[in-house]
């Protein structure tokens, strides 16, 4: 039937789009690489702490040929990514050597000499077999039998993890604040973006290691459940990814920040799209530059300087995609700034402050 003259098209109630057809991921990490001259100064934070982890940059800092490492990583949407989210230095080779008793009498390794006289003492060690709790440190991994793991060994672990929830939720309050400020063309007021953000970062961190804690101790119980921790934990990735940011793109409570979380998140739409888009990205990304780490020192250094500036921009696309999309599933535009803050007149094609 052909609509009677003057007739508009049907009202669209979906997000907007835009003419060229491009994924909002194309789109938000192209308009966060067209402002990175605002934001190119955050790019020190991802570098910084990827130079703390001592251990793995000792690793990464060995000679070339020492070990080999190729990742493909499954990284969803995160607040803070640095260079040890993409790849993972290789692993130091494991040196065992062995007493003449242990050598048939008169026989000896091509290119080896046997030792003279005595046992010889093991420069490596070698695993007992038993499955190990890794947890990483910035001095060095720390390896835990399960069969050694009891009340006062979580309550350390919890203690430590604690310790590392207060210090990440400061740094984020700080990182991610003064991104979406940048973004807005405000001041960026490290110290309000502490008061107003901290708080809720800290106890985001602290829950994420009570499920952590948590998820050890039911392992323990019932090993089997083993086999399930990759699926839950790729499933409880992607629900939940746009959580720290709401807390600050949104101002939202804690509460509420996962309730509309888990509700962007399973209406699939764009915030899918963005999701995948990011995991393609960080396969990608991860396999390009574990081939660097495990190039030895001069290819650490280049995939050390390419991350910072790749995980600037992923966070900031974030941000700047969550804003976008949060302004247009409200019911009712009310051209009142965003969180109550007043902001600046002239606006790019995405609402965001233009300088």
């Amino acid at each position: 039937m052909v609509p009677a003259p003057g007739a508009g098209s049907p009202p669209d109630d979906g997000p907007p789009t835009t003419t060229d057809g491009s994924s909002p991921f194309q789109r938000h990490v192209s308009r966060v690489i067209d402002r990175l001259d605002d934001l190119w100064p955050f790019a020190v934070v991802p570098l910084i702490v990827s130079l703390l982890e001592f251990e793995k940059v000792g690793r990464a800092l060995g000679p070339a040929g020492s070990g080999f490492s190729i990742n493909l990583e499954l990284l969803f949407p995160s607040p803070l990514v640095t260079l040890w989210r993409f790849a993972k230095p290789p692993d130091p080779p494991r040196v065992t050597t062995r007493s003449p008793r242990d050598e048939p009498f008169g026989s000896s390794s091509f290119g080896e000499s046997t030792p003279s006289g005595g046992s010889s003492t093991p420069t490596g060690s070698i695993g007992s077999g038993a499955t190990d709790l890794t947890i990483e440190t910035p001095v060095g991994p720390l390896e835990i039998p399960f069969e050694a793991i009891g009340p006062e060994t979580i309550a350390w672990i919890g203690l430590v993890l604690a310790v590392y929830a207060v210090l990440s939720g400061i740094l984020l309050a700080g990182y991610l604040g003064g991104i979406d400020r940048r973004l807005r063309g405000e001041p960026i007021a490290i110290g309000s973006c502490l008061v107003a953000y901290a708080p809720r970062l800290v106890l985001y961190n602290l829950v994420v290691s009570g499920a952590f804690l948590l998820g050890v101790s039911i392992v323990f119980l019932v090993p089997l459940l083993f086999l399930l921790a990759v699926p839950v934990i790729v499933l409880l990735g992607y629900v939940f990814y746009p959580v720290p940011f709401l807390f600050v793109v949104d101002d939202a409570p804690f509460r509420a920040a996962f309730r509309q979380s888990v509700r962007l998140t399973t209406a699939g739409g764009p915030v899918l799209s963005f999701a995948l888009w990011h995991l393609a990205v960080g396969i990608v990304s991860s396999l390009v530059l574990s081939l660097f780490v495990s190039a030895g020192g001069a290819g650490f250094l280049l995939a050390l300087i390419g991350s910072a500036p790749l995980g600037l921009v992923l966070t900031a696309a974030t941000i700047s995609f969550l804003w976008e999309f949060l302004e247009s599933d409200r019911p009712e535009s009310t051209g009142r700034p965003r969180n109550g803050r007043p902001g600046t007149d002239e606006t790019d094609e995405y609402g965001w402050a233009s300088d």
